[in-house]
């Protein structure tokens, strides 16, 4: 094809505008299928996330790469289940730091009622973990569903875990997409859950979620098992202290609110994130009861199917975390 003078100029002009949009952070919400043919080594995970208003979903993120540096897991996806729409850049920091820039991230595209704020990511602050080194490109953004159905497609029967230490809506929505409902059932070996037993006052009903939860926790074709342990385990203390100023999990706990540098934080996702690689090896599952919601709704465990877990070693389990969140990339 052949173009003139003139419109080579518009042309070029054009392809050059359009490359600069593409690089603008607001810019950057389009939805295509991203590359999920990832070599697994270890425990196969895809971590579902809430990372906004508390810095534990960033240090269970910083464990799972921890844990792949040490072959101990692959990580899959991460899938964010709030809505800040700054999320995905510090999510893609946090991976790009320990060089696995190119793990695909599914978004929740849909609104919540009344969403989280952060303290460690927002428009205001040009020193913020959303404004830190990452190289989020397109492709490799999606919108959750599509994200675990296309890297549960390519996985072996029952070998994926899923962590989730956020909200469920993203897997609700998963279990009412017949194709997704019927890849869980085949794929997935472990849902790991973090979020209280009785009357949970965030993870299962914030933003109006409590019946959401619900149906994933009814309608889940497999293992379900939550925990809640992790208050008392305060973990992210020698970050500023062992890691260099780069590191966006670092910064993260430093500009927290109640946290800043050489402190640290509960450990519930944490402690989430460490049963499902680790299971019985370290924790305690325990299959006979059951739980309940505040709308009502109460579920009984059943062993393999539903059941909670907490660590044998509280102290154990608390030092791990802070190695492997303090690991070198």
């Amino acid at each position: 094809m052949k173009i003139n003078n003139i419109n080579m100029v518009i042309f070029i002009l054009t392809a050059f505008l359009m490359s600069m949009a593409c690089g603008d952070k607001s810019k950057s919400n389009n939805i295509v299928d991203p590359d999920t043919n990832t070599p697994v080594v270890g425990v196969p995970v895809i971590y579902e996330t809430d990372m906004t208003l508390d810095v534990d979903d960033v240090g269970a993120l910083a464990v799972l790469h921890g844990l792949q540096t040490e072959g101990k897991v692959t990580i899959l996806g991460v899938c964010y289940n709030e809505v800040h729409k700054l999320a995905r850049f510090v999510i893609d920091a946090i991976n790009t730091y320990y060089n696995r820039g190119t793990i695909p991230i599914g978004l929740y595209y849909r609104d919540l009622q009344d969403p989280d704020g952060s303290d460690y990511f927002s428009d205001d602050n040009v020193n913020d973990v959303d404004n830190m080194a990452f190289d989020l490109s397109n492709n490799t953004l999606t919108s959750a569903v599509n994200l675990y159905k296309d890297i549960l497609a390519s996985q072996a029967d029952s070998s994926v875990v899923i962590i989730s230490v956020g909200f469920l809506n993203n897997l609700n929505d998963l279990l009412l997409d017949p194709d997704g409902y019927a890849l869980v059932e085949k794929k997935v070996k472990l849902l790991a859950v973090m979020g209280g037993l009785h009357g949970d006052g965030f993870n299962f009903v914030r933003h109006g979620l409590v019946d959401q939860t619900q149906y994933v926790i009814e309608n889940w074709p497999g293992t379900l098992v939550t925990t809640h342990v992790g208050a008392d385990m305060i973990t992210g203390e020698t970050l500023t202290s062992t890691t260099p100023e780069n590191n966006p999990v670092r910064r993260a706990y430093e500009l927290e609110w109640g946290v800043g540098p050489n402190k640290g934080r509960s450990s519930w996702d944490q402690v989430t994130a460490m049963y499902a690689v680790f299971g019985t090896e370290y924790y305690t599952e325990d299959w006979d009861g059951g739980g309940s919601l505040p709308n009502g709704y109460k579920w009984t465990f059943s062993p393999g199917y539903r059941g909670y877990a907490e660590p044998k070693n509280n102290s154990q389990i608390e030092r791990e975390i802070e190695r492997l969140m303090t690991l070198a990339p």
